[in-house]
């Protein structure tokens, strides 16, 4: 796929206008129709900024920029000991260009949900900065058991974190945060995957942001339920409608 055809792709896989995602990169609406259309080649660093809005950064790594994420908590939880960094404000400035947050930050009236979605989109589970894909096999609740009588430090998410919150659906994808991924790999017997296909379990590290605001419901460590509702809105299959069901978008 060319880098038109992939713009194309990803924005409408986005959910974004030409419009929009020309405000979210500061360019104008021609210029992005331009660059679908093929009739236009951006620079590497236009190139660059409208990929990392999509969630498809450029390089070989491809990881996610987890700064939107901690942008996201603080604009709808501003109470947050979150560090501000640059990162973080650089997605306040371009959520801000389309009305998600004000010039502070904080989620605008009515827009939680798209704050959550856009930092879900751009910061997708599989693209995670230390995340690990293990074989499947343990379910979400035998993971948090073994992890917990080893002493490894946890929080479930995606879609066991939506189900544990508000039950909408099966659990499709073990996801859980931990303090160390070979730790908890080692606790729960868990082999690494040798293919990137099919059904995995997943474990990313606590960055200092994902690990905020967890509650124990039902004898297991869940993620803050604005933080599973980013993560369920960043991974496959059913996990954007159970965010939906937990920013009420959908019913149960």
């Amino acid at each position: 796929m060319n880098l038109a055809e992939r713009v194309s792709t990803l924005r409408r896989v986005n959910s974004l206008s030409a419009r929009q995602l020309a405000a979210l990169v500061g360019v104008a609406p021609t210029t992005v129709t331009r660059i679908e259309s093929g009739a236009v080649t951006p620079s590497f660093d236009l190139a660059q900024e409208i990929l990392a809005v999509l969630g498809e950064p450029i390089g070989f790594t491809g990881l996610a920029d987890v700064a939107a994420i901690a942008a996201a908590r603080l604009a709808v939880d501003g109470d947050l000991e979150i560090e501000v960094t640059a990162g973080v404000e650089a997605w306040r400035r371009r959520w801000a260009r389309i009305g998600l947050v004000d010039e502070s930050g904080q989620v605008a009236v009515g827009k939680a949900a798209d704050v959550m979605f856009r930092a879900g989109r751009v910061a997708r589970l599989t693209r995670r900065p230390g995340a690990g894909d293990f074989a499947a096999g343990l379910g979400a609740r035998e993971l948090a058991g073994a992890l917990g009588g080893a002493g490894v430090d946890y929080a479930v998410t995606g879609d066991a974190g939506a189900n544990l919150y508000c039950s909408s659906a099966g659990e499709a994808w073990p996801v859980l945060y931990v303090d160390d991924v070979a730790r908890a790999a080692e606790a729960a017997g868990l082999v690494r995957k040798s293919d990137p296909f099919g059904l995995r379990v997943t474990l990313i590290p606590f960055d200092g942001v994902c690990e905020l605001g967890r509650s124990v419901i039902d004898g297991v460590m869940v993620a803050a339920r604005d933080q599973v509702t980013i993560d369920a809105y960043g991974g496959v299959d059913r996990m954007a409608e159970q965010a939906d069901v937990l920013v009420g978008r959908r019913a149960a």
